[in-house]
């Protein structure tokens, strides 16, 4: 059976969607986890933390990519690989002086934060903007939700309710809405 234009086009956007879901669901991970840094150390050194690893998975990111011969797209010395060895060793260098005495775990915060601004410019030009923010957002809260009914990250517990799960339902039919408006 032969899929049609339309469908394959549904299919990739269906793909694209869930997509972006779960990097909102990554985000909110990636807050309960600088949270629980903010607990600990202090909400900017939370962010130094988180900063340092957004740095360094960037930097490893475009180093991999400019040795495969696909260099990035950026003017001089950005286009090589080696100044992104430099700024991964650097970053690494800062982020495990500062993660020192907490749970290592703790250092992959960052990464999410990579993950969403990578994927984000990879989504929104093929979604639209609002339907990739409404599926995010989605992800977001829906994640958010879980991890607090667990208490994540040494955080508060707050038990999932009827009125949580409707909050997540009227956003998931707000991406349907978005998506069907277009």
């Amino acid at each position: 059976m032969r899929t049609t234009y339309a469908a394959r086009v549904r299919m990739t956007q269906l793909l694209y969607i869930s997509m972006a879901i779960g990097v909102g669901v990554g985000s909110a991970m990636q807050v309960s986890m600088v949270g629980s840094l903010g607990r600990v150390k202090g909400p900017t050194e939370a962010a130094w933390i988180s900063l340092m690893a957004t740095v360094l998975s960037i930097s490893l990111a475009l180093a991999l990519r400019s040795l495969v011969r696909r260099p990035p797209d950026l003017p001089s010395p950005f286009d090589n690989a080696y100044i992104f060895v430099v700024l991964a060793v650097c970053a690494g260098i800062a982020l495990s002086i500062s993660i020192r005495g907490l749970s290592p775990y703790l250092a992959m915060a960052g990464i999410f934060g990579f993950i969403y601004l990578a994927c984000t410019a990879f989504l929104a030009p093929r979604i639209g903007i609002a339907l990739f923010a409404s599926a995010a957002t989605a992800g977001t809260l829906s994640g958010s939700v879980g991890l607090d009914h667990i208490g994540a990250f040494g955080a508060d517990v707050h038990r999932l309710t009827f009125l949580r799960l409707c909050g997540i339902a009227a956003l998931l039919v707000g991406v349907v809405f978005v998506r069907s408006g277009r």
